[in-house]
């Protein structure tokens, strides 16, 4: 392209983008060539986005000339590979000789004389040094406005985050919120009943630790608090199906009823000193204890039975847990994924309560619901090695125990 020296404008002392458009726009070829034969070429990379463009507009020069002054490596790699014919005011603007500003502005005042209207040069070379400081006090309001408008963006950003932070908060408060309390007079009832049998089982698991020491005793004593805690599980397995039942009801009397915050919150079994280090023996303390044991049961079969198939693996769970009811008294709930299973839905099982997660819902689920649905004052133990599971149910109070030490316990 040629330049019309006797159109550009220039300050003493600076030189204007426009006086120096070969140099700059020898830069961008220089770029393109480089890339070309090397793909791993360096360079600004505020360029990279002019490579494209046909023509380069004023503020592009601007912005070439910015990336190059403060790049020395930059322009002595250009100076290293420009040929002697290249023309000066593009070697002595990448070479930076000294005196370099004098060297270009006399040589753009001698291009301009030798064009048709010298006169008409050296006025719009004044103008050009008149016009130089008012561009330069634009372009410093223009890295102040952009500055501002980076501000902004990021104060905006961060009140997004803090909108949708907040707006978490406020669904998880409505959540808890919605919990249910109570239910009326059709739970009391049931809760009085559960109670009942909650304080049976305590008195027989008080009278089966007083028969250790009572060897010639502890067969009889044992055989009699077995019936009543079978007893009792009979009753609580009735409660459960009744509890479970209501839990529909409940949801449709939830608007209807009072919202309270909890009277009371669980908290999870003391393990005796003694066991310490002992897991085992920790997890027959709990088995033998008045809670109710929630089983993640793929989870205890999937590491027991993993050679066998799933209904092997539950059936075999369902014998042993029974078992596991018969010598301990234990109210035991076992939890598997999916409803659609066949004989899901049997109830002819007295001493445990086997539950099948429904459509849409997986077991894990199913555990957290049945822990919260307890009444604070029960104790609950959940087997699983689930980590997620362990988190959130130890939040509501439940003991632990892991679906291996479970297991040594099922075959001891």
């Amino acid at each position: 392209m040629t330049v019309r020296y006797d159109h550009i404008v220039e300050n003493p002392g600076d030189i204007s983008e426009l006086a120096i458009r070969p140099a700059l726009e020898y830069v961008i070829e220089f770029v393109r060539q480089g890339r070309v034969n090397d793909s791993g070429f360096r360079y600004p990379a505020h360029l990279r986005q002019l490579l494209a463009r046909p023509r380069l507009l004023k503020s592009d020069l601007r912005r070439v000339r910015k990336a190059v002054d403060g790049d020395e490596e930059f322009r002595a790699l250009i100076a290293s590979s420009m040929p002697d014919d290249v023309d000066l005011i593009v070697r002595w603007w990448i070479t930076r000789p000294e005196g370099w500003e004098d060297l270009i502005l006399a040589e753009i005042e001698e291009r301009a004389r030798q064009t048709e209207d010298a006169h008409a040069a050296a006025d719009v070379v004044r103008e050009q040094r008149r016009r130089r400081a008012a561009e330069q006090r634009a372009q410093t309001a223009e890295t102040a406005r952009d500055e501002s408008l980076e501000h902004i963006t990021s104060l905006r950003a961060e009140n997004d985050a803090m909108r949708e932070e907040l707006t978490h908060h406020e669904l998880k408060q409505q959540e808890l919120d919605e919990t249910i309390a109570g239910l009326r007079q059709e739970l009391r009832h049931a809760n009085d009943r559960l109670q009942a049998a909650q304080d049976r089982l305590a008195k027989s698991s008080e009278a089966e630790d007083q028969s250790v020491d009572a060897q010639r005793n502890a067969e009889r004593v044992r055989d009699l608090a077995l019936e009543d805690r079978r007893s009792a599980l009979a009753n609580l397995s009735d409660l459960g199906g009744i509890l479970h039942d209501l839990r529909s009801l409940s949801q449709r009397l939830e608007a209807a009823l009072p919202h309270e915050q909890a009277a009371a919150q669980r908290l999870p079994l003391p393990t005796p000193g003694r066991l310490n280090g002992n897991p085992q023996g920790r997890t027959i303390h709990l088995l033998k204890s008045t809670a109710t044991v929630i089983i993640d049961g793929y989870n205890v079969t999937k590491g027991t039975w993993q050679d066998r198939s799933l209904e092997q693996q539950r059936e075999l769970l369902i014998a042993a847990t029974e078992q596991l009811a018969a010598r301990f008294g234990t109210h035991l709930v076992i939890v598997f994924d999916g409803a659609e299973i066949s004989g899901a839905h049997r109830e002819d099982r007295s001493l445990i309560r086997v539950m099948y997660s429904p459509n849409g819902t997986t077991a894990d689920d199913v555990i957290r619901e049945e822990v919260r649905r307890l009444p604070l004052s029960r104790p609950v133990v959940v087997i699983t090695d689930d980590q997620a599971i362990q988190r959130d149910v130890r939040s509501e109070g439940a003991n632990i125990v892991s679906s291996a030490h479970f297991s040594q316990v099922l075959y001891s």
